[in-house]
């Protein structure tokens, strides 16, 4: 059985508007271990070019620090994407893409800061350099902050169980005061110290902190703005999306809406079923136009349409126009966007059966290798210096776009035109349920 994955309006995989994407898929994860790889490596080649760096330092320091950075930055960017990733649905009751962005980026920011005390503390206690100022400073930080966080720890539970303050700015006040809490620390040592060796060795240590807190600020920022700009152009691409798919299901071509309308009427004093049939298809056709149920259907449903479709067709070409349904390997309960198949169709009998005078046949064929759905539909190719091609590309691009605003570059629609055969190709993940 396939693996089943949940969507909602088209394609947002989640009911939250929050730009932050989700941190627990695998693609983010190593997204995120490639580009903090990529920056360790900008940032230990860098001094190469100073013109102290030569020979000697490539060969015997460059990996070292490669090593040392890497694991410094991974260590920063692993633990914020984990806390952040459990942080999510705390981050949505915010409803606020600002107090979140705020939240997550004094959250990077505090886990930037405490890593670089444990990189420094580290570094002191291997090099056999552990002065009394560093065993100092890290008992006042480690004191500071465990009180700290055990009483905001304690607060936060006693204001959320009993209804004091249960709020999403609870949980900015929570971390807000932890930041100021190790900024504080380390601006009070700082500026406690006496002795000039203590003040040199903590303007290191400072400097130290102070760079790498510099850089994480700048990468988060430059990174939360990627992420907020990257949703407002999936929420402007969904926008655009559903329009579209609100003026596909308006349009009803005004000559096929006659001649139905032509041919029942003629049916109905010579065959009155076939003609009340008719009426029903057509009445259907209309429906599905007009429905706003939501944004997917199953892909029987679908199907239905475009044979309801077919019929109203037929008693216009009547033996010109023939199709062949092999679509049996297909799941029926997969999802689908409404109107994907009908327009198609609809395409087909326009730009491919009506223009030759002894019809011809339209093949739908379906394929299913357990994770993809593939439908191709296939048709004649008249000449084309006798009709006109721009309508049918505008109804395919518009399927196209929707295809990927559902379910990303994982769905799409591809065209293939062979000397005297037309064919388009729909593909998409085979889903069942959707979560609105």
């Amino acid at each position: 059985m396939p693996k089943t994955t949940t969507f909602n309006n088209l394609g947002s995989r989640s009911a939250d508007r929050l730009f932050l994407p989700d941190f627990c898929s695998v693609r983010t994860v190593f997204v995120t271990v490639l580009f903090t790889q990529l920056l360790a490596f900008m940032l230990t080649l860098y001094p190469i070019s100073r013109p102290h760096y030569g020979l000697t330092y490539l060969q015997t320091q460059l990996l070292t620090d490669l090593a040392l950075t890497s694991l410094f930055m991974h260590w920063v960017s692993l633990v914020s994407i984990t806390i952040l990733c459990l942080l999510r649905r705390w981050l949505i009751l915010l409803n606020s893409n600002l107090l979140a962005a705020l939240l997550s980026y004094l959250l990077i920011l505090s886990l930037a800061g405490f890593a670089s005390e444990v990189a420094w503390f580290l570094q002191e206690y291997i090099a056999d350099q552990v002065t009394e100022f560093t065993m100092q400073h890290q008992w006042l930080l480690l004191r500071n902050f465990g009180l700290s966080f055990s009483i905001s720890t304690v607060l936060f539970v006693v204001f959320w169980k009993f209804k004091v303050w249960r709020t999403p700015l609870l949980l900015v006040a929570y971390f807000t005061i932890l930041a100021i809490t190790l900024l504080l620390t380390e601006l009070a040592h700082f500026f406690s110290l006496q002795e000039d060796e203590q003040w040199t060795h903590a303007l290191q240590h400072q400097l130290f902190l102070i760079r790498n807190l510099s850089i994480s600020a700048m990468v988060a920022a430059i990174a939360l703005r990627y992420f907020y700009m990257r949703n407002e152009w999936k929420q402007k691409t969904v926008a655009h999306a559903t329009a579209r798919l609100q003026a596909l299901q308006a349009r009803i071509r005004p000559h096929f809406l006659f001649n139905s309308m032509n041919t029942i009427a003629s049916l109905i004093r010579f065959d009155p079923t076939r003609a009340e049939q008719a009426v029903e298809d057509l009445s259907e056709l209309f429906r599905a136009s007009l429905s706003k149920e939501g944004n997917y259907i199953s892909l029987d449903k679908e199907i239905a349409l475009c044979e309801q479709y077919l019929r109203v067709e037929a008693l216009r070409l009547d033996e010109r126009l023939n199709v062949n349904w092999q679509i049996d390997s297909v799941p029926q309960e997969a999802l689908i966007p409404p109107l994907c198949l009908q327009p198609l169709l609809e395409n087909a009998i326009y730009y491919g059966i009506q223009p030759l005078p002894e019809g011809g046949t339209i093949h739908v064929t379906g394929l299913f290798d357990g994770r993809y759905i593939k439908l191709e539909i296939e048709n004649p190719l008249p000449d084309y210096a006798t009709i006109n091609h721009k309508g049918n590309r505008i109804a395919q691009e518009n399927i196209h776009q929707r295809l990927q605003a559902c379910f990303g570059s994982a769905a799409g629609l591809t065209i293939t035109t062979d000397q005297d055969t037309y064919r388009v190709s729909v593909r998409f993940p085979y889903h069942t349920e959707i979560n609105l």
